[in-house]
Order: structure tokens, then C-alpha cells, then sequence
């Protein structure tokens, strides 16, 4: 099958693949096919939260549109696009899964109380990292796949604790961004994300900082004002990212998936794995199936 352009991927009716309708909010559980790399500029009518249930598509980032000189962001695994802001998108060529929630204005205006999307608060909604909203949302993946009698009780119930969350993580996201001071240029940070996101061995943080022409002890810092968090937190979170896309697309045993990466073992792989998601990597790749 060619691959298409994500508008078109957008507007086919077996993209959702069951739903839920709740009173000022939509769940739905999305099998994207094949898609090609391409920019696009839009517009999103209502306020999409999404988390990608399989690998990330590489090189995916979006900016606010309109002016050439502002960076580009990188996508996470999860992330809020807000209603209303023009966005220019890159999007990586591949087919993935997805469960999203659209929300109508009234329903998520509470969450977005204050709320100002400028380049650091967009930077913290394209790459929203928040593990109870992750784990809400995993959750909401799987009441849609089993669909149980109670099923939009619990949606309902998911929904409204995903939205409290989601406040609380972008008054959080808006006060670090009113400290943040210095920090690295923005090639700086594009250059060592790149290493970061990179396939082989996990890079070593003086070779990253080699890399940006900075001290071990100056990028850590101004990494850490940039992003949120420091450069070891970032790089053991990119691991465990494509870790959960090793579970997920390939039948590759642990301890394979383990040695890929770089850790000593298995039982080292699982302790990390589980630290950061809550869940064994066995689990991980039999709830993602």
C-alpha cells in the first residue's frame, strides 16, 4: 500500500476504530496507515490530546506557523495540540495507533485557565510528560478495546481526571517557563536532542556537550533550563521510548531487547523499564497488544 498524506489519513472512515461520546468530549481509538513524510500547515478546530500506542514516527515536530526563525519542537509519545493556533507540522513517514480525545471548548476551558501558548508552554504540550495523564490514557485505550458494560462510566470517570491532571501540568509548565533563564540556543538543543533520539548506544553526556561546544557542568545546566529535565533523565526516557517500539513491533525477547539498548541485561532493562512506566516490559507488550 502507497503511503498517503496524514489529511487523508485523517479523513478516512476506518480511521477510528471505536469511540466513546461523552457531554463535551470524544475517545477514540485510531489505526493510522502508512503514511508519507511531509510539512503541512493547520489549524485544529478543537483541542486534541493524543498518545501514540506504537513507535514514534522519526523526526515528527511542529512550531507555531507564521514565522521561519522559530524552532522546531520535537513530538512525544504524548502530547496536547491546543485549538485555535495555526501550527506547522513535520510529520514522519510510517503507520501507527493512536488514542485521542477531542474536546469542545467548554470542556477543557478549565484546564487551560491562564493558559498562553507561547514557544515554552507549545515545547511542554507537544512532548506533555505526564505519567498519571500516560497511564489515564493507556487505561482509556484498553475500556475501548474491551468495551465492558460500565465502559463509558469509566471513560467519563478517566476523562475528568485526565483533564485535572492536565491543569495541574500546565500551571507547573507555565511557572517553569517564567524562572527558565539562559538555557541552550536553539541549535544547541536541536543538536543534542538529535543525539539523544538517535539510534545505537545511548550517547554519553560529554560527548553530547562536545557536541553543543559547551563544559559537561554549562550544557547540564542549560539543558535542564531548556527542557525541564536533565540530560540523563532525557536520555534513560528516549531508551524506554524506543524500548516500548522494540515490544510493540517485533516479537525480539527481552533479554535481545535489552542487549539492543545498550543495558547490562534483563532483569537491569526490566528494573528501568519499570521504573519509568509503572509496568514490567512483558506487561507493557501484552497490554499494547
Amino acid at each position: 500500500m502507497n503511503a498517503i498524506s496524514i489529511r487523508q489519513a485523517r479523513a478516512r472512515e476506518d480511521l477510528v476504530r471505536a469511540a466513546v461520546t461523552l457531554n463535551g468530549a470524544v475517545v477514540e481509538l485510531c489505526t493510522y496507515p502508512e503514511v508519507r513524510e511531509e510539512t503541512l500547515n493547520f489549524v485544529e478546530p478543537q483541542a486534541v490530546l493524543m498518545l501514540g500506542l506504537s513507535r514514534l514516527l522519526s523526526g515528527s515536530e511542529g512550531r507555531i506557523a507564521g514565522d521561519p526563525r522559530r524552532p522546531f519542537l520535537r513530538f512525544g509519545a504524548l502530547a496536547l495540540r491546543p485549538a485555535g493556533i495555526p501550527l506547522e507540522i513535520h510529520v514522519g513517514p510510517g503507520a501507527f495507533d493512536t488514542i485521542r480525545i477531542r474536546f469542545e471548548p467548554a470542556r477543557i476551558a478549565p484546564a487551560l485557565e491562564g493558559a498562553k501558548f507561547d514557544d515554552a508552554l507549545l515545547a511542554a504540550c507537544l512532548d506533555l510528560r505526564s505519567h498519571p495523564i500516560e497511564e489515564a490514557m493507556l487505561r482509556l485505550a484498553s475500556e475501548l478495546d474491551h468495551c465492558e458494560s460500565d465502559a463509558i462510566a469509566m471513560v467519563e470517570a478517566l476523562v475528568t481526571l485526565i483533564l485535572l491532571d492536565l491543569a495541574r501540568y500546565l500551571q507547573s509548565a507555565a511557572a517553569r517557563g517564567r524562572r527558565r533563564s539562559g538555557g541552550l540556543s536553539a541549535r544547541a538543543l536541536r543538536r543534542a536532542l538529535a543525539m539523544i533520539d538517535a539510534d545505537g548506544p545511548p550517547p554519553q553526556i560529554d560527548a553530547i556537550a562536545d557536541h553543543c561546544g559547551l563544559s559537561r557542568h554549562h550544557f547540564i545546566r542549560c539543558f535542564t533550563q531548556s527542557t525541564g529535565v536533565g540530560p540523563g533523565a532525557a536520555i534513560r526516557r528516549r531508551l524506554i521510548e524506543r524500548a516500548k517500539t522494540l515490544l510493540v513491533e517485533g516479537d525480539h525477547p527481552i533479554d535481545e531487547i535489552a542487549k539492543i539498548l545498550g543495558y547490562a541485561g534483563a532483569p537491569s532493562f526490566a528494573t528501568a523499564f519499570r521504573r519509568e512506566t509503572g509496568r514490567s516490559p512483558g506487561v507493557w507488550r501484552a497490554l499494547m497488544r
